[in-house]
């Protein structure tokens, strides 16, 4: 469909070094949520760093495709029985994306055609399946790679799709699908937050030493 650059392939090639990813942004907006968590992620036994963890072990096993123990194996059945089947096409996984106009970067899980539109997707494991209003943050981030996707590729992404598995045991994993239409509200709050952040910086950068 397209020619993917990986994240370090795009980042070099439209000079994006210095441009944050959606992550940066919110850390930089969020400083005492974001020193709150970097406390938590140091003690192995903290509810948020046992989540992390689970999260990235999900995320590897949806993007290999292959599963390491039964847990694993059992979210990757679930994953495939319940969510995958409406997945039409899929274009790229974990690729990288650079809005050059709006200055920032990141890497999509998944891209492709679901439910018979142009959509960006993102896997999230979490102990619970969320509620609406706690899928905010992912929306947002979907919509900066929606947005970067088709300034890069000309594609017309217009559909984001949050493929949230919720569960600590085998016996409860559920599964929801969170599926929104790329409109301009949400496209207003993304780049309203990618502006903050660089007036932000600036003004650091202003700042006498």
């Amino acid at each position: 469909m397209y020619e993917y650059l990986t994240f370090g392939a795009a980042v070099k090639k439209y000079g994006a070094k210095e441009f944050p990813s959606p992550s940066k942004i919110w850390a930089t907006l969020n400083k005492r949520e974001k020193a709150f968590f970097d406390r938590q992620m140091q003690d192995p036994n903290s509810a948020v760093y046992k989540a992390v963890i689970a999260g990235r072990r999900a995320h590897k096993t949806l993007e290999d495709d292959a599963a390491q123990d039964e847990f694993q194996s059992a979210l990757l059945e679930m994953y495939k029985n319940e969510i995958a089947g409406d997945i039409n096409e899929t274009w790229a996984k974990e690729m990288g994306v650079v809005s050059a106009t709006y200055k920032y970067k990141g890497k999509f899980d998944g891209v492709g055609i679901y439910r018979d539109r142009e959509t960006i997707w993102d896997y999230k494991k979490t102990n619970k399946v969320k509620t609406p209003s706690g899928v905010k943050k992912y929306l947002k981030q979907c919509a900066a790679y929606a947005i970067a996707h088709n300034e890069m590729y000309g594609s017309n992404i217009d559909q984001i799709a949050i493929f949230n598995i919720g569960g600590k045991t085998i016996d409860e994993l559920t599964t929801r699908v969170f599926v929104y239409d790329l409109d301009d509200e949400i496209k207003e709050e993304w780049l309203n937050e990618v502006k903050r952040y660089w007036e932000e910086i600036q003004s650091y950068a202003t700042l006498p030493i």
